[in-house]
């Protein structure tokens, strides 16, 4: 059996241990590793090879507090868990990496004080941007973390002038979702809102608008909260059709809300489409590989991602509004 024990301690290579492997002082060694005019050639040869002998990598921190401003993007999400997030982070990953970033992954939990403390440990790590899906810190918070740092929200706005934000076209996607859903002549509608969420205002005053334009009359009675999640749509479709069992047709959130409301649908004997349609939001990969496959709103999720990264290095404060498309599969 194979003696259990502890792995070496790795010994990070300084700047110190440079200057007395090349026998030359610290400084020497920063202004040759910056390749400054004032070093000499050989002085500069002599550094450059005991740097390449100790395997010497410099330290993004330091290189901040010299510059002001790493490499590093900070990428604040609510929930990792969320197949939403991955997709974005990965947009994200891709169009910093081609301009010579690297990211820095945070997840709140959708909480107000992990969003400041991510904030927080940003602006110590001199980040040269932070992105973020805020949910629960408010926008004077935000604006003045903007005064420090380039800011730039996911689908919410701040005050104009005060930082960029990039969002989806949830209002078009709405109108799209309640289309579909009132082809049926019988058509009565309800939603699934988010307890929590960016946008959930938008989503759900645009859910209302276009119910009422299709003479529908006031919805707003048949919208039911819960968590953004399967089990919370699962509950939130239960109470929404235990309520109104009249509702043939339902609007969800997220794709992760519409799912559970499919499995609500079924576990009360009925069917889908037949005895209510389902709509999400977001084309998660999976809901085109449920069973029926799920009609959903389609976000491009890795365009999100890079436009949010061409947004914080553009330092500007625009509003960008991505568009979105109806996926219609075999829950309506």
């Amino acid at each position: 059996m194979p003696e259990r024990g502890r792995l070496p301690r790795v010994k990070r290579v300084t700047i110190e241990d440079v200057a007395r492997e090349a026998g030359v002082g610290r400084q020497t060694v920063s202004r040759a590793l910056r390749d400054l005019p004032e070093i000499a050639p050989g002085t500069r040869e002599r550094v450059l090879a005991a740097a390449t002998r100790l395997g010497y990598r410099p330290s993004a921190l330091a290189k901040g507090m010299r510059t002001q401003r790493s490499d590093v993007i900070a990428l604040i999400v609510s929930d990792i868990a969320n197949p939403f997030y991955p997709a974005v982070a990965r947009g994200v990953y891709d169009a910093a990496e081609a301009a010579g970033c690297s990211v820095v992954l945070y997840n709140t939990d959708a909480d107000p004080d992990r969003e400041r403390d991510a904030v927080e440990d940003a602006l110590a790590r001199s980040a040269r941007g932070v992105a973020g899906f805020f949910y629960g810190l408010p926008d004077d918070v935000l604006a003045g973390y903007a005064r420090s740092v380039p800011l730039v929200v996911a689908d919410r706005a701040l005050p104009a002038e005060v930082a960029a934000s990039v969002s989806n076209d949830f209002a078009t996607g709405t109108t799209a979702a309640v289309a579909l859903l009132a082809r049926r002549p019988d058509a009565c509608l309800g939603m699934l809102d988010s307890s929590v969420g960016v946008a959930v205002d938008e989503r759900r005053a645009a859910f209302v608008a276009a119910c009422a334009a299709r003479g529908f009359g006031d919805v707003s009675g048949r919208i039911v909260q819960g968590p953004p999640t399967i089990p919370g749509g699962t509950e939130a479709a239960r109470r929404l059709l235990s309520a109104w069992p009249e509702v043939n047709g339902i609007f969800a959130f997220n794709d992760l809300m519409g799912i559970g409301a499919v499995q609500a649908v079924l576990a009360r004997g009925g069917a889908v489409p037949r005895d209510c349609a389902v709509v999400g939001f977001d084309d998660l990969e999976m809901s085109a590989y449920l069973d029926p496959p799920l009609s959903t709103v389609r976000i491009d999720k890795y365009e999100h991602g890079q436009a949010l990264v061409r947004a914080l290095l553009a330092d500007t404060a625009d509003r960008i509004s991505l568009p979105v498309s109806l996926i219609a599969r075999a829950t309506t």
